[in-house]
Formats: structure tokens, sequence, C-alpha cells
């Protein structure tokens, strides 16, 4: 005989449920009885509602993106039945802390990261059902089937699709047209000119295709966090994900039942262990953007083990990137979406907490002892497993003897080393140890036997023409590594 559930689970069930409903009133009830029950079972629900209560109800302080903090949030977060009143002080009763600040929901959200507490039954479906009448645009892309992530685990991150949106078909202009500094004076360009707004110490991305190089400003990719273009009849997807700043430049090409089809990228506005999850808008696809692999959707149940190719991308600042590179084309900053990107001009606004406090964690990542501090910048290299990534730690390479690293990555050989404009490179290592040196002909390598092998953007080129390819890596925070890999391996 089928046991019949404890009443107590079924009123709290009930009294869960009741948090759907399209009522304020409602809401407010079933969370003075949730508080009065003292079940922890419940916390993960109420703190689902508590992010949205937290951010629906404060958005001139807590939008996202920031530049459209003044604007009305989305319709769907204005509605009257979008609170849940008391819930702060519902979860102070059930649970240790009483955060009781502005910005609550968010110690709230870095406090349960680190708990383990199973909620009831039906958990899922309860979770689906609220995204999908409460965040309508994030509730539709996370119910897919299969997935390969843990429901409980997925955060929202202030946005959807709609207002997080890509930056489509952006327009690239010569970089002296664009740079503040360049001869022709802002003050006197033509009308039809592009406007001069890049400075050296602007934090660039940049980037080689087809043989152009392309610079992109960190802070006018911001409000999007992603860019969909195509260079040189190569299509890419520039992807960034603020919380780990983890600049990933993607081939948007994938091949499926033979052919090769172009996807287009966007941001779900939802977060898995602290990295922004894409979704593709041909098939709707969830994406890891970290590691560039289908965790839900129809990609993962056609081809789980694709992953996408990618292609290197340096983060320097302009002035070292032109120096370089000084036929570079640069983004030209009217976009047409009509956002005033000098927001995060020297702004990076709290996302400098996420990426240099120790103690502040980000949404879904339960920190860890390991060999790296959470935020230590590192720039990893996968191999054929997508799952397997070695990660290089930026300051030890810094402080290293002789300025290289050299490591065997997947049965391969590479030297790993800062190049001229202060970025890490990996390159195949030629077979001899190498020093880096610098000096009136730029930045290379010595090997032990005297050759010299010359940096260029796509290889090593010996004085006697031999070569050894790049190999593309990615940014990131160690956090990100280590939570998106089965197997983070740290090159020392």
């Amino acid at each position: 005989m089928t046991q019949s559930p404890e009443p107590s689970t079924e009123q709290l069930q009930a009294l869960v449920d009741q948090l759907l409903d399209r009522d304020a009133d409602a809401h407010a009830a079933a969370i003075d009885a949730l508080a009065e029950e003292g079940d922890e079972r419940v916390v993960p629900h109420l703190l689902e509602v508590l992010v949205i209560d937290g951010i629906a109800n404060n958005w001139e302080r807590f939008g996202f993106p920031a530049v459209l903090r003044g604007r009305d949030p989305p319709r769907y977060l204005e509605l009257p039945e979008v609170r849940w009143p008391g819930v702060r002080d519902a979860l102070a009763t059930l649970a240790e802390p009483n955060f009781d600040s502005e910005h609550a929901w968010v110690e709230w959200e870095s406090w349960y990261s680190q708990q383990e507490i199973d909620p009831l039954a039906g958990f899922d479906e309860w979770k689906l059902r609220l995204y999908r009448s409460y965040l309508p645009p994030v509730g539709s892309l996370l119910d897919c089937e299969p997935r390969e992530f843990d429901l409980q685990g997925i955060r929202w991150g202030n946005c959807d699709r709609s207002f997080l949106a890509a930056l489509n078909a952006p327009s690239f202009v010569p970089g002296d047209a664009v740079e503040t500094g360049a001869s022709g004076d802002s003050t006197d360009q033509q009308d039809d000119a592009p406007e001069r707004y890049l400075d050296d110490d602007h934090v660039v991305f940049g980037f080689e295709i087809e043989g152009t190089q392309y610079a992109v400003p960190r802070w006018v990719l911001f409000p999007h966090e992603l860019l969909n273009a195509e260079l040189d009849g190569v299509p890419v997807s520039l992807t960034y994900c603020t919380l780990c700043n983890a600049p990933i430049l993607y081939d948007r090409r994938v091949e499926t039942d033979g052919e090769e089809r172009v996807r287009t990228f966007g941001s779900t506005g939802m977060l898995a262990s602290g990295n922004k999850v894409m979704y593709d808008e041909e098939t709707e696809t969830l994406w890891d953007q970290h590691a560039g692999t289908p965790i839900g959707g129809e990609m993962l149940a056609d081809d789980p083990d694709r992953f996408l190719d990618q292609f290197a991308v340096t983060q320097t600042e302009w002035g070292d990137w032109k120096e370089q590179y000084p036929d570079t084309l640069a983004l030209d900053i009217e976009t047409g979406y009509g956002y005033d990107y000098s927001h995060y001009d020297g702004n990076i606004d709290f996302f400098e907490h996420y990426w240099n406090r120790e103690e502040i964690v980000q949404p879904g990542v339960r920190r860890e002892e390991g060999p790296l501090p959470e935020k230590a910048s590192v720039y990893g290299i996968t191999g054929d497993d997508p799952d397997e990534v070695w990660v290089v730690p930026i300051d030890d390479l810094r402080e290293r003897d002789g300025g290289v690293l050299e490591a065997e990555i997947a049965g391969r050989d590479v030297v790993a080393l800062l190049d001229a404009t202060d970025d890490v490179a990996v390159y195949e290592a030629p077979s001899t140890s190498l020093e880096r040196v610098e000096d009136g002909d730029g930045v290379a390598l010595v090997g032990a036997d005297g050759t010299r092998w010359e940096l260029t953007r796509n290889e090593l080129r010996s004085d006697e023409g031999e070569t050894r390819a790049r190999i593309p890596g990615r940014h990131g925070l160690w956090f990100a590594f280590r939570t998106h890999y089965e197997t983070a391996h740290v090159l020392k």
C-alpha cells in the first residue's frame, strides 16, 4: 500500500504552490504560513521569489544592464502581482542569517549557494512554473529537454534575452578614425565621420579573422555581453561573461546532418555556476558560454559531444593593441541600440567586486579551497575533450623566471608567455628550452640553441623559416574553470 504524504508536507506543498498565484495578497499569506511552519525545505522556493521581488521592485537600482535602469522595466516585472511581501523576514525566521540591507537578495543568494538544502519533492517543476509565469522569456528557454544541469543551481541574472540584447551586425571602421588622440580632433569631424571615443587605456578585446585585426572595447560590449557578426565571410560570436571576465570568440558555424549551419547566439538571462548561459536562436539550444558546449535542448539531444570552435582573443589596452596592429579595425560606437555606452567608460559597476573580492560570491558558485584563489585571472586551453582544461595563472606567468611556461597539454608540448600586448599567448613549442626576450625588434623567444622565434598573431616563426601554430585559449577567473570542466589542471 502506498503511504500518504505527511499532512505537514501536503500543507507545505499547497503553500509553495500559492506563491505562484497571480495575487500578491495570496503570496503574503502563504509566506506568513510558511514561516510559521518552520520547515527549511521551503527555503529554496522562498529564495527564488526573493530574487524576483528584489529586482522587480527596485529596478532603478538592480536592473540589468545598468544603462536601462532609467527606463521602465519589462512589463512582466511591473505587474502588481510580482510582489512577495514578507519573504525576506520569512527567510530570516527559517535560516540563520538575517540580511537586512537594500541588496539583501544578493547576500541571501551568496549564502544559499554555500548550503545544501533539499527542497520539497517536485521543486524542478515548481521552478519551471515560476519562471514560465513570472519570467516568461527566461522560462520558455529553461523549460527544455534534455538538460544536463541542475535546475536548483540555475540562477536568474537580472535580465532576459530581450533587454540583454546581443550586438548584431555591428560596423567596424579604421582604428585611427575612432581613437581620441588621432589627427583630426573630434571637434572638427565631418558629420558622417565615426565618433572618436577610444582612449589608449581602454581595455579592448582584440582578435584576427582572415588576416584582418579587430578591436572591441570591453565597456561598449558590457551592456550586450555578446556580439554576432560576419567578418570577411566568417560568422563569429564574441561572447562575454561579465561575472567571470571571460571574452571568448566562437565560430558560429555548426555542422549538423552533414550540413554546415550558422547559429545566432544570445543571452538567456540565466547563470550556471556564476557563468552566463547562452542560447542559439535557430534551435533554442542552451549553451555553456565558457566551455562552448550544449547543455540543454535540441543540440544536446542530437550531438551531445559538440563543442564550438574558437579563435584567440587578446584582452589588452587599446594603445598596446594598435601599436602591434596599426591597421586594426575598431568597433563603430554608433551601434543603433540607443545605449549611453559612456556609462561604462571607466565604470564596471559592481562587477569589480565580483572580479576582485574573494568574499563576494558569484550567484550559484559554492566556495572551494583549491590550488588558486577563486578570483585569480587565468588563461585556459582545451584539447579534443571539452571537459578537460589546462590553465595558466597569469600573475604566476608574469613573475616566472625566463618569462615562459613550457608544459604538455593534451599530448602537445606548448609554450605560454606574455606577448607584446602584455596578454597571454600559447603556441606549439619548439623542441628546445626557451627564454622570452624583449628588445628593439619586439618580443621573441630564444631557444637554448640560439634560434630566435618571432611572435606573430597566429604562429611562432624562426629565423630559419620554421613555424609553430598558435593555440587559441580562453580568459576567465579560476572559479569558472573549476566549475565548468570536469578536470582542470593548473600549470605551474
